[in-house]
Parts: structure tokens; C-alpha cells; sequence
């Protein structure tokens, strides 16, 4: 079976996890490889089976290069011990929606780990969604969507996963159902510290406002920090440039220098916020 056909049997088993991002209204029915509205506004399935619901072009700086560079370096092994750390806190079943979802890798890595029951993985860059799509279809169902207009139907999820991207808080309270929790990851002062020194002489880096908004909105949350260090190659030094935002503001001549000297080791530190 192709995975448009299996894309398509998702959506009609899992029709009322969506709704239109047009008019709001519920999605009724799948017609032949589209969804239908109410209001007759339709949205079809790619040939890969990832469906785009976003109604303009999505503004992201992560172009395919990068997307690519950022997927090489996260099968390497890169992220595992924050995933490992959502995977022991995060329930092994019910509706899961990945938010910012990128190319795929932490949510492909978590059903390794069994993760079970239905996972919804969405991001803005439709670059990002293709590279998707090249896990296994059974990972999750992938699709182009903007979470400022969300086409996800109101307390239908059980979790919600936001690793490395915005927050729209009010949408992730519409989005859950009673109990639902949402597990944020955040970068710590420390996080990449060793490419930051490299960089700019001085840079400071501070999401603690982020930390506090999800504090004021979930007063109750779970704080965990995690932090520990990977070895590099060549290779993947690059890659790391090549995928962070950090890269964004230095110079081409800065650029080339570091890669004349790769570091052979990187820090990372990350905050895991689970609102309760």
C-alpha cells in the first residue's frame, strides 16, 4: 500500500482531530484523497501522504540545506537524552501532537523508544515536512500547518510536544483535552556554549522569560534540566553549523576560520518543561 493510501485511511479514522483552517468548521469527510468541509473547502493529500492545511506561504528561515544538515546530525545521536528524558515522562499511548515538528527526527526517535497511539507531527516549512515524510509512515501523519491558524479540532489531543519552537498557549489550551499536558524544551545559558564563545566575544543567551511564561501559565509545571556533552567530527561540526540559528549573525570570515578548526566536543543544555 502507498503511503497516500495509508495517509487516507488516517484521516478517516482520525477525522475529528481536524478542522478547517479556513472557516473553522469540522472537516465531514474524505473525498477520494482530500479533506472536505462543511463550507466545501477541500484539502488534498501529496503523493507522499502529508497534507498542506496552511493558507499562505509559511515565513521560516530553515531552508532544505539546513533541514537536511539538522535531520544528519539528529540521527547521529545528538538529541537522544533530551528525547529519552521526554520519553520516560511522556504517556506511552493516546493523541500526541508534535508542534514545529521540523523534519521528523524527535518524533520518528520517540516511537522507536514505544511511543504508541496516534502522533500528529505539523510545521510551517514545507520543506521540513517533506524530509518527513521519509520515515515510516506508521511514525506519525505529517502535514503543513501554522499554529497562530491552527486546522486542529478543539480538546482532542492528549499531549503536546513544542522541542525548540514558539508557543501559542492559548491554542495549546483549545488544543488539549481535560488532563492534557504540554512538554516544552527549551535551551539553557549554557546550551552550544562552546560555538557561542567561538562566535562572539560576548553573547549573552537567556530564555528565562520563556521559562517564566510557561510558569505563569502552568504555575504547577515540572522544571528538569538536562546536560551533557557530544563528540564531534568534522562532519558533524558542520552539520551543526549548518542547522543552528547561532551561525545567523556571524561572518562569512568567522565562518571559515572555525571551520579550519573544528571543536571536537559541544554542550548541551536544555530546560524540560511539563505543565501539570
Amino acid at each position: 500500500m502507498k503511503k497516500i493510501d495509508y495517509s487516507r485511511q488516517f484521516l478517516i479514522d482520525h477525522l475529528a482531530l481536524f478542522q478547517c483552517p479556513i472557516c473553522k468548521e469540522d472537516f465531514y469527510q474524505v473525498e477520494g484523497n482530500g479533506l472536505v468541509c462543511s463550507q466545501h473547502h477541500r484539502f488534498d493529500l501529496a503523493k507522499k501522504g502529508t497534507l498542506h492545511l496552511l493558507l499562505k506561504g509559511g515565513q521560516n528561515d530553515y531552508d532544505k540545506a539546513m533541514l537536511s544538515s539538522r535531520k544528519s546530525l539528529a540521527d547521529t545521536g545528538f538529541f537522544y537524552p533530551i528525547l529519552d528524558a521526554l520519553s520516560s515522562e511522556l504517556p506511552k499511548e493516546g493523541t500526541l501532537l508534535d508542534v514545529g515538528c521540523g523534519e521528523g527526527s524527535h518524533l520518528h526517535y520517540l516511537t522507536d523508544k514505544g511511543l504508541e497511539g496516534v502522533k500528529v507531527g505539523f510545521d510551517i516549512s514545507k520543506d521540513a515536512i517533506q524530509l518527513a515524510a521519509v520515515h515510516f509512515f506508521e511514525d506519525a501523519f505529517w502535514c503543513v500547518a501554522d499554529l497562530a491558524h491552527s486546522p486542529f479540532a478543539s480538546q482532542q489531543f492528549d499531549s503536546i510536544l513544542n522541542i525548540f519552537s514558539p508557543s501559542h498557549y492559548q491554542e495549546f489550551e483549545r488544543l488539549l483535552k481535560e488532563g492534557g499536558r504540554v512538554y516544552k524544551v527549551v535551551p539553557d545559558p549554557d546550551y552550544l556554549i562552546e560555538l557561542r564563545d567561538l562566535l562572539y566575544d560576548e553573547r549573552p543567551y537567556n530564555n528565562q522569560q520563556v521559562v517564566d511564561r510557561f510558569k505563569e501559565v502552568y504555575p504547577n509545571s515540572k522544571h528538569k534540566h538536562i546536560r551533557y556533552q557530544v563528540d564531534l567530527t568534522a562532519e558533524t561540526f558542520h552539520w551543526l553549523l549548518d542547522m543552528t540559528p547561532l551561525t545567523w549573525g556571524a561572518t562569512e570570515v568567522d565562518l571559515e576560520r572555525i571551520k579550519k578548526s573544528p571543536l571536537e566536543k559541544i554542550t548541551i543544555a536544555v530546560s524540560l518543561l511539563i505543565s501539570h
